[in-house]
């Protein structure tokens, strides 16, 4: 993402983006997509967007639901920051005010926050992770 996507994505949200995640996002790691499996969408456009367009599409969304479609009788929190979407169920987010690089999961199965990595580049590598299990699996099922 360049500074003029993340610009993009501060103007059409309303708020301004954490600075980690902006750092991070200027270096995001294009070969994520030479690591995850062959089925899986492209995690750039998924689980952790690398497209404007994807970010504004999921935080928009979240925050258009009628209060209690995520969060018991309350709006999606302006606070978090939705930077992926898995299988347009879950969301992966980071509390933009918090000043920390807190990963967290919504399950769309019990409407709570869990914690996926402390860190943006420990998400990158729990990513890795994951798909190398899921290769490992897929290998296995075939074999």
């Amino acid at each position: 993402m360049t500074e003029a996507d993340l610009d993009r994505i501060e103007h059409a949200l309303g708020f301004p983006l954490p600075a980690s995640y902006r750092r991070f996002m200027v270096e995001y790691p294009r070969w994520l997509l030479d690591r995850q499996p062959a089925w899986h969408d492209p995690v750039t456009e998924w689980d952790f967007a690398d497209d404007p367009g994807r970010v504004i599409e999921f935080n928009r969304f979240v925050r258009d639901q009628e209060p209690g479609t995520f969060f018991d009788d309350i709006p999606w929190p302006d606070d978090y920051l939705v930077i992926g979407n898995e299988a347009d169920q879950n969301y992966y987010l980071i509390d933009r005010l918090s000043g920390e690089e807190t990963v967290y999961r919504w399950s769309h199965e019990d409407g709570r926050l869990q914690v996926v990595a402390g860190s943006l580049p420990e998400f990158r590598d729990n990513l890795c992770l994951w798909f190398e299990e899921w290769n490992r699996s897929a290998e296995q099922d075939d074999g």
